[in-house]
């Protein structure tokens, strides 16, 4: 019998270039510090999440726009490289290719995201991408781009009954901004405890997991709520369930991107057809393995490395057990 297709998802997002300064620890208001190592690596949510879905073995289209500038075309190539279909990432002849500025420090970072083309992107954008979301499972959307045309995107895909993936991140000023409908169209909602916080207007520790998820589920109406804890793990809700996930053990390089790792791994799994707890195995996995190493794109781990770390990981509590 012939192998079954991989499962074909589209991600409609940014795509800019990360501008790296790494120091001790990260500057106050005003203040200057010395720094350390300074790279320049693809990024963006959208770039990155495209990236993973691809090299965990996820058919991908990109809905996005960049600048016709070196940076557009570096990040084009870096998309290409790593198998994500770039037929629907708009060349800008007028604006220049989105930058962020990221100060990394002891295992945290802050950043300025400068959008350029991408804020540009527009609801004509989406529709010539129509083809692709209609062959896909999956419509995967963040909130760096304009909220009116991942709205539209998420309008689109759900009815065609795609499964909308809604990684509400960054948190908007207002989050009255982000309409009724994009959350209504919403299958599966990521977040980490920050956004999570926002949004219910509290903090969001991991012993109180559970009952945020209930209450973003109850208010939402969205059948399956993942909240991530970085170090401390993860927790899902799914009709009702609640499951949790201990982060894997990692030397910390550098934490950029690691969300959208987990990310891609999570809700490719899910679409896959695995089950929830399974799905946050692997992302946590996917987690540690890119937090350990710095580079972009090249820090995203592959699928056959996921299953070789699970692997050992299922060996090394064997051996504890006998």
């Amino acid at each position: 019998m012939p192998d079954t297709p991989a499962p074909a998802v589209v991600v409609l997002g940014s795509v800019h270039m990360d501008l790296i300064a790494t120091a001790a620890r990260l500057p106050g208001r005003g203040e200057s510090v010395a720094g350390g190592v300074f790279a320049m690596t693809p990024g963006g949510k959208g770039g990155n999440q495209a990236c993973q879905f691809a090299l965990a073995g996820a058919r991908v289209h990109m809905l996005a726009r960049l600048g016709d500038d070196v940076f557009g075309r570096q990040l084009l190539a870096g998309l290409q490289a790593k198998a994500v279909d770039t037929t629907y990432v708009a060349i800008d002849p007028d604006f220049s290719t989105g930058a962020s500025t990221v100060l990394a420090a002891e295992g945290d970072y802050s950043s300025i995201i400068a959008p350029g083309a991408a804020a540009r992107l527009s609801v004509d954008d989406v529709d010539r991408a129509r083809p692709a979301i209609q062959r896909a499972s999956a419509l995967v959307v963040q909130l760096e781009l304009p909220v009116a045309v991942t709205n539209y995107a998420a309008g689109v895909a759900a009815g065609m009954g795609k499964q909308v993936i809604f990684n509400a991140s960054p948190a908007p000023e207002m989050w009255s901004a982000v309409p009724d409908s994009l959350w209504r169209a919403t299958s599966v909602l990521i977040i980490n405890s920050v956004e999570a916080g926002s949004l219910l207007g509290r903090s969001c520790p991991p012993a109180q997991a559970a009952v945020a998820l209930a209450e973003l589920a109850a208010r939402f109406g969205i059948e399956t709520i993942v909240i991530t804890f970085g170090a401390a793990g993860s927790a899902a809700w799914r009709a009702g369930a609640v499951v949790q996930q201990a982060a894997f053990a990692a030397v910390v390089a550098d934490t950029v991107g690691a969300g959208d790792a987990f990310l891609g791994v999570f809700s490719l799994a899910l679409v896959e057809g695995l089950a929830v707890a399974a799905a946050l195995r692997r992302a946590a996995a996917a987690g540690a393995m890119a937090v350990a190493q710095r580079g972009g794109y090249d820090a995203l781990p592959l699928r056959k490395d996921i299953d070789a770390f699970l692997q050992h990981k299922d060996g090394a509590a064997q051996r504890t057990a006998l």
